[in-house]
Formats: structure tokens, C-alpha cells, sequence
């Protein structure tokens, strides 16, 4: 069917006589939306393209960050960190820290009452 219809088109438009009828107007709409269909399909293939490029570009950044010597060392001293041993040594510590400020701020105020 579509043999038929392209030799139909290819004769109207070599004809220099051809009628602008209406069969010959459609034919050419037809081929112009798909035209600009296929040319759609083709930039928003293009852009997906280059953001696939984009990502494997940030993927390959972040797996050279993730291996690095440096990395694996941090990742492993914030492990460290995460300990229930060393939280409660911080917490203790802290907790001294705030005791040894009260009685600093309490013997401050009783030496400044005396002194005034």
C-alpha cells in the first residue's frame, strides 16, 4: 500500500503540471510531521546521550574518590569514632568539662560577692 502511495507522491511532484489537490497536501504534511518527529527523537536521543555521558563521567569521579587511600582511612576513623566505647569516653568527657566550668563560674562568683 505504501509502494502505491510513494510512486503516487514521487509522480505528482515531478509532474510540472501536478494538481495542488488535496491527496498531494496531505501526502506532504504527513512527510513534514514526520519529519519533525523523527528529528525530536533524534535531539532528545542526542540529549540523553550526553547526560549518560554526564553521569558515567560523576560515576568514575566518585569510584576513584571511594577507593582512595584517603577515603577508605576516613571512612575507617569515622567507624572508629561511632564506637560505643569511645561515645561514652566522650560523653564522660564532656560531662567533666561542663562540672569543672560550673565550679569555675561558682568559685568566680563567690571571689567577685567577696570582693565587692
Amino acid at each position: 500500500m505504501l509502494g502505491g502511495v510513494n510512486s503516487q507522491f514521487e509522480a505528482m511532484q515531478k509532474s510540472p503540471f501536478r494538481s495542488w489537490n488535496g491527496k498531494y497536501d496531505l501526502a506532504a504534511a504527513q512527510v513534514e510531521q514526520t519529519a519533525n518527529k523523527l528529528d525530536n527523537a533524534i535531539a532528545h536521543l542526542q540529549h540523553r546521550q550526553n547526560q549518560i555521558g554526564q553521569w558515567n563521567k560523576i560515576e568514575r569521579a566518585y569510584s576513584l574518590w571511594d577507593k582512595s587511600p584517603q577515603t577508605v582511612e576516613m571512612r575507617s576513623l569515622a567507624q572508629g569514632l561511632q564506637s560505643p566505647q569511645l561515645q561514652e569516653r566522650l560523653n564522660s568527657i564532656t560531662k567533666v568539662e561542663r562540672q569543672e566550668l560550673a565550679r569555675s563560674q561558682a568559685s568566680s562568683a563567690r571571689q567577685h560577692g567577696l570582693s565587692v
